[in-house]
């Protein structure tokens, strides 16, 4: 049986991720789809747009044979990290032959030159990114020449106009970061891009088929939308027909969900630093001068998009600043992070949902892979080592406030971690 793996946050799932499923399946002669999917909070660090099981089921409906829960520290994570915690649980799974991701571009070997210049650090490349870096520039801007000084010096026969197309376009640069990944983690997993059916992620059109998971989300944050009836025309032609139903039924109940959704959470987080812990300076990605501008605008807190946007600065992404954020919400620790490396990332495979007829996939995983995977929260202390549950209590942790906002949004009780069951359909 040949399995290929997709990374994805579905968030929410539309047909352009249906696409890329049944595209994986039909490139690699795949049988079965293994997806490793961000939980309740995603990489840009904002909270997910509709829960994880909800997500999961979604996914099922839709070709997706097991979905795998990406642990939130690495969920939300700079790109490099959200790609080298995936890939090392792929390569953990030790059954995964292909690892399959949407892109701008499906010319791998451009995608692969890129790569290598990043990863491989030369001399060139370091002097010249933090020349940039220390001139002011973002790192995006400061990667971007860095490598297009690197490959014009190394005599690579590579028009700059081709490389700036890559690196310009989000989701040609997380495919550099698993090929980056797959390299560091020395996993024979074999990449396949897969030209995006959509619009690109950042691209607002509703226009079409296909459409990004940021314009959908879009559409449910017009003034109009009163109600699902308002919207359900326009979602019947990006999603697939069989997740109408669930859109419309929970709409209200679980989603949609919001970073300001959080305001309170997170301004209350910023008073406990000033006044009590100052566990800012503790927390993952944060530096001394980081934490010094971001207690400098948190007297002036009035909501976390406001104070992201006041943070930001142009070497410092309102992504990081977002990230940071919910790392004092987890208490998501720099010596966490060391630890997990440490251990080599990965202590356990939590299982959100699976296809009931496809199950030979999941008595695969557990033949190939020595981790437990983990199906109900109650046992996870009895099959998980220590820094392992140190790993699961932040993902518990980040769960149960998810929870509570979306109970106090919405005014219904919700399942807790503990009662929920694994999605099969």
């Amino acid at each position: 049986m040949k399995t290929a793996a997709i990374i994805a946050e579905f968030n929410p799932f539309h047909n352009g991720h249906a696409y890329l499923i049944k595209q994986a399946k039909k490139i690699t002669g795949a049988d079965r789809i293994i997806v490793i999917m961000s939980g309740n909070f995603v990489q840009r660090g904002e909270p997910a747009f509709m829960d994880k099981y909800t997500r999961t089921a979604h996914a099922i409906q839709n070709g997706a044979d097991v979905v795998i829960e990406l642990p939130t520290v690495y969920a939300v994570s700079q790109a490099s990290f959200f790609a080298l915690g995936a890939i090392k649980m792929i390569k953990k799974l030790r059954c995964v032959d292909y690892l399959c991701f949407g892109c701008e571009t499906d010319n791998l070997e451009l995608l692969s030159t890129i790569a290598n210049v990043i990863s491989e650090e030369s001399e060139v490349y370091s002097e010249t990114l933090q020349s940039y870096l220390k001139n002011g520039f973002s790192f995006a801007k400061s990667r971007e020449n860095a490598i297009l000084k690197t490959i014009a010096m190394g005599g690579l026969n590579i028009s700059a106009e081709n490389v700036l197309s890559v690196i310009q376009s989000p989701n040609s640069i997380l495919a550099i970061e698993y090929l980056n990944a797959l390299k560091k983690s020395h996993c024979n997993t074999i990449p396949v891009a897969i030209i995006r059916s959509d619009s690109g992620y950042k691209n607002n059109s509703l226009r079409g088929p296909y459409a990004g998971a940021m314009a959908i989300r879009g559409l449910y944050s017009k003034p109009s939308t009163f109600s699902f009836i308002n919207i359900k025309e326009t979602l019947k032609s990006l999603v697939p027909q069989n997740e109408l139903s669930s859109l419309e039924e929970n709409y209200k109940v679980n989603y949609p969900i919001y970073m300001s959704d959080f305001d309170n959470m997170i301004g209350m987080s910023l008073v406990q630093d000033k006044f009590e812990t100052k566990k800012m300076d503790a927390m993952f990605d944060t530096t001394f001068d980081l934490t010094n501008r971001m207690r400098n605008f948190a007297n002036k807190y009035i909501s976390a998009e406001k104070y992201i946007n006041d943070c930001n600065a142009p070497t410092i992404t309102s992504s990081r600043i977002s990230r940071i954020l919910l790392y004092m919400l987890f208490n998501y620790r720099k010596d966490d992070f060391t630890e997990f490396r440490k251990d080599d990332y990965v202590y356990y495979f939590r299982i959100l949902g699976f296809n009931k007829n496809h199950t030979d996939v999941l008595a695969l995983i557990k033949e190939s892979t020595p981790f437990p995977l983990i199906t109900r929260v109650a046992k996870a202390a009895d099959e998980v080592s220590k820094n392992g549950m140190r790993m699961f209590a932040i993902n518990q942790y980040a769960d149960y406030l998810y929870r509570s906002v979306v109970m106090n949004k919405y005014g219904k009780e919700i399942p807790t971690e503990e009662e929920s069951e694994v999605v099969i359909l």
